[in-house]
């Protein structure tokens, strides 16, 4: 069921149209609940893409999807005809997105500049934010930026390696990368100057959200945050942050509570609205969740969103639909050893949310 706050919101869009500025809290509204992707992790990003899987996400009630960039796939400075085409496949993504009614979130990876964050790794950053902005500065306002994936520190292994990282070096998440791409973003022109942008959590979870300097976002009225925890699932680790067994009582639910409590501290204190950007219901990691107990975290995690009226996006699009062939799957799935009838799952979900 789609909660009321929803049509609220719907209402409030529908006064105006896509050509106008929409205010973070009608955003938030407005995407809902959508899928992670990775058509644009990929060389041949529409070799698995058809412009039915638009239509099929659409009608099965979802409202956003998070197109996620791999930028490592193309050579800086980005002049190459390889990244054109990038560009205009990407366009195609959006255009097709916007026509249907599902709100496309552009999100930026490049793991190695993540882990190292070099100066030329910030040029880079800024230059290929900047070339996508331009491309599609005249969308309507229902595409937003979502300013990185997520900051990881994989690819540099230990503690001791990732001292320049940008989950390491929130000064140069801060006072460099963001607040230069912020700038560099808002001077395109067309309709980036009031487009919503999506800063990423400097350490990925909401308890780092505070992290984000205010000056970032106190005098621009369109700017909300991603965070996420369950992007590859809960576990059984026990004293876990993403601990979760049985129907959840009384510890996984305690954790999911912990995990959403920064997000809503976060907007009253500043004001800046949230998006979860990747959840997965399964133990994507271990397979230790039976389908059950899936379906027992994917309901109540869904709920508590919606009750929160935080959108999300779930992680991740193929797992539970073929994008080359346009079918949403069926049947058993083997995730880590664990069979699971992620349709199920689905629909499980679909019903609280």
């Amino acid at each position: 069921m789609v909660p009321i706050t929803f049509f609220l919101m719907l209402g409030a869009f529908s006064t105006t149209s896509a050509s106008d500025p929409i205010s973070p809290s009608v955003y938030q509204g407005l995407v809902g609940q959508g899928f992670s992707t990775n058509w644009f992790k990929t060389e041949s990003p529409l070799s698995k893409y058809n412009d039915q899987n638009i239509q099929d996400i659409y009608d099965k009630g979802f409202r956003n999807l998070r197109l996620r960039c791999r930028a490592d796939l193309y050579a800086a400075p980005y002049d190459t005809p390889k990244f054109t085409s990038f560009l205009k496949d990407l366009s195609r993504v959006v255009d097709k997105c916007l026509e249907v009614g599902v709100a496309p979130i552009i999100s930026w990876i490049h793991h190695h500049a993540e882990a190292y964050a070099s100066e030329e790794d910030r040029q880079n950053y800024v230059t290929w934010w900047t070339k996508v902005a331009k491309k599609l500065k005249h969308k309507d306002y229902r595409l937003s930026f979502n300013l990185f994936t997520e900051l990881g520190i994989d690819e540099c292994g230990t503690k001791e390696n990732c001292g320049e990282s940008l989950r390491m070096r929130t000064d140069k998440y801060n006072n460099q990368w963001t607040s230069d791409v912020v700038a560099a973003i808002r001077a395109t022109g067309g309709n980036n100057a009031k487009r919503i942008l999506i800063l990423g959590s400097p350490g990925k979870t909401a308890k780092d959200l505070d992290k984000i300097k205010q000056t970032i976002y106190k005098k621009d009225s369109y700017m909300m945050a991603e965070w996420h925890l369950y992007a590859s699932g809960p576990n059984k680790r026990v004293g876990r942050p993403k601990y979760w067994s049985g129907d959840g009582e009384p510890v996984g639910k305690e954790n999911v509570a912990k995990a959403i409590k920064p997000a809503m501290d976060f907007t009253t204190n500043t004001g800046v609205l949230t998006y979860l950007g990747a959840w997965m219901p399964q133990d994507n990691d271990g397979g230790s969740l039976t389908e059950a107990e899936v379906i027992n975290f994917g309901r109540y995690f869904a709920s508590e969103m919606k009750k929160k009226n935080i959108p999300w996006s779930l992680n991740v699009l193929d797992r539970y639909y073929d994008t080359k062939n346009s079918q949403w799957l069926t049947g058993i799935q083997d995730i880590k050893g664990q069979p699971l009838d992620m349709s199920r799952v689905l629909k499980k979900i679909i019903k609280v949310m």
